[in-house]
């Protein structure tokens, strides 16, 4: 599987073809072509005075050439696999991965990280998303990446401020957020059979994140009741409750 792009870096190497780098720059609402070149160096990519193009970095062949089928989950693989046999049909492809139609299977995938690649017909990962930066970089990038305001001092409080609660805005316009580490509780008591009734699908989707995270359906539940006590009402009781685990 050669090397593999986000849809911002295919549409700057595209631009390339037929304009000069200062052109592209200023199309893409860039300064000058020096803010897209720290853009591109972010991404891993130099500029290639000869050829007119950015080129990935030596250092950067390798890492972006493994197979990144071996690092994704069961039903990503599937898919990705899937859209490699000839012709495939993206609406059969969905409903045997058990969605209702190319759209949801969409959906899925970009939640997963994973987008449309136009040249290579699958979906591919996208480099750079999850990408973490200090808040002084997210100012600069600002900066220089936009046309000079009169006042730009009094914007980078505002600034800084939406960067520190950027957690909060993922989760707000997505209705979910990722974290690097799921959380697993220590609870106290005697292990009893309970009886609850659910939506099958939440009951599919649950099954699917115990299998693909590697967490007992237990697990799950018991985390969830717990950041659902704390969050509402119950925090005291159950700080009480874990210190003795």
């Amino acid at each position: 599987m050669g090397p593999i792009y986000d849809s911002k870096v295919n549409k700057i190497m595209e631009l390339l073809k037929f304009k000069t780098r200062d052109e592209a720059a200023e199309e893409l609402g860039y300064r000058n072509y020096k803010s897209l070149d720290m853009y591109m160096r972010r991404k891993n990519f130099r500029y290639d005075g000869d050829s007119g193009q950015y080129v990935l970095k030596e250092d950067a062949i390798d890492k972006l050439n493994k197979d990144l089928k071996s690092y994704a989950p069961t039903k990503v693989v599937n898919i990705i696999t899937a859209f490699e046999k000839v012709n495939p049909d993206p609406m059969f492809i969905a409903k045997q991965g058990g969605f209702k139609d190319h759209k949801e299977m969409a959906e899925y995938m970009a939640n997963k990280g994973y987008e449309w690649n136009v040249y290579k017909n699958n979906y591919v990962k996208t480099i750079g998303k999850a990408e973490e930066k200090t808040a002084d970089e997210v100012i600069n990038e600002t900066v220089t990446t936009q046309n000079p305001l009169t006042d730009i001092d009094e914007y980078i409080p505002f600034i800084q401020f939406l960067y520190e609660k950027r957690g909060d805005i993922y989760q707000l316009l997505s209705g979910t957020k990722e974290y690097g580490t799921i959380p697993r509780y220590v609870v106290p008591g005697l292990v009893r059979t309970k009886a609850i009734y659910m939506s099958d699908m939440v009951a599919k989707l649950t099954a699917e994140f115990s299998k693909e995270k590697n967490i007992s359906q237990r697990e799950i539940v018991e985390g969830a009741l717990i950041e659902y006590l704390q969050k509402y009402g119950f925090k005291r009781e159950i700080e009480t409750l874990l210190s003795q685990g």
